[in-house]
């Protein structure tokens, strides 16, 4: 499994993903065509606060999924991890392995010291994002109304996963042929 930069293709397909399942992100309603194309573009600049990836596997190039690091602080080194997998690949321990390649990325090449994160407890991912934060042995915990879906309010699980902590435990990602 690799990142690569992704395709404006690639993130339409995301946004098909994403505009099925609302109850998943902070903005409540369906993207178009077009929103997607100026995320896109807005994304792509080298000024973004925001870096986006296509998760693809080796050796098919099969994309399942864009993660990134986004809302990031350089002067607080700081960023959010963001993933979204195709639905039809998850619980395959997909998203585990991306999210590895992302705080890498995060820790060890945008040279951040905390990646944070926050997941609905509506969306079934939260039991996900629940287990990276007891893998990475991060600060974690829930945040109550944060999230208001089909008449009610939903918490939300908030962790923050630390550089060292991360590179310590030997998540390191080795190079190929090392």
């Amino acid at each position: 499994m690799k990142l690569e930069a992704i395709t404006q293709s690639q993130c339409e397909q995301v946004r098909l993903w994403r505009n099925a399942e609302m109850e998943c992100w902070r903005t409540p309603f369906m993207l178009t065509e077009d929103m997607q194309y100026d995320f896109y573009e807005r994304c792509s600049d080298r000024n973004s606060p925001h870096r986006y990836f296509a998760v693809i596997i080796e050796p098919d190039v099969w994309f399942i999924g864009m993660g990134g690091i986004t809302y990031i602080q350089w002067e607080n080194r700081i960023g959010e991890i963001s993933l979204i997998i195709d639905p039809q690949v998850r619980k395959d321990g997909l998203g585990e392995k991306a999210v590895d390649l992302l705080l890498d990325h995060a820790f060890n090449y945008l040279n951040l010291q905390t990646v944070f994160g926050e997941c609905y407890v509506c969306n079934e991912a939260w039991e996900f994002w629940g287990g990276v934060a007891d893998k990475y042995k991060s600060f974690a915990t829930e945040l109550p109304n944060r999230k208001y879906f089909k008449g009610s309010y939903h918490s939300s699980i908030y962790f923050s996963i630390d550089k060292n902590d991360f590179n310590k435990n030997n998540n390191r990602i080795k190079p190929a042929g090392k």
